[in-house]
């Protein structure tokens, strides 16, 4: 395909794994490496807790940059969801599903967290469910990957 505009979303989406493959390796270094020697306390849970925020941040911002590209049409009130919803659509025609199902459950756990950690301002999280983010991020994110490997191969087909 020639489609100049498509090259440069194929180039979004390898920047964007980059920065997604940078947080994601953060968060698992930090938490096998360096969280045993300094102790699940404020500060570490403060790092995970955006360390989190930030990955799920990135992956909406392709999220955001696929949907212009091809359709751009979200609601207001819901808008985060609604972005997330049709990363699961085929849009005939127009292009191949993004994300699957399996991905935009995983996905909407850590969009979930993120929009509590913006607005609810908590020092005082709860280290199971740090826990629980933490693999779930891990498993998003190979997810992730393999989807927008398939995604890219569909259109470039």
């Amino acid at each position: 395909m020639s489609d100049p505009d498509l090259h440069l979303l194929q180039g979004e989406v390898a920047v964007s794994l980059k920065v997604l493959d940078r947080l994601s390796a953060y968060l698992i270094s930090f938490v096998e490496e360096r969280l045993p020697a300094i102790g699940r306390n404020t500060d570490s849970a403060l790092i995970v807790a955006g360390t989190l925020e930030n990955y799920y941040t990135a992956a909406e911002t392709l999220f955001v940059r696929i949907s212009q590209h091809f359709e751009n049409h979200l609601s207001r009130d819901r808008w985060h969801s609604d972005l997330l919803h049709k990363m699961t659509i085929q849009v005939s025609g127009v292009r191949p599903l993004v994300l699957s199902d399996h991905t935009v459950t995983l996905l909407t756990e850590l969009m979930r967290f993120r929009h509590f950690k913006r607005y609810y301002f908590s020092l005082d999280y709860d280290w199971r469910k740090l826990d629980l983010l933490i693999d779930n991020c891990r498993e998003a994110h190979a997810s992730l990957g393999s989807d927008l490997s398939v995604f890219l191969s569909t259109i470039f087909s």
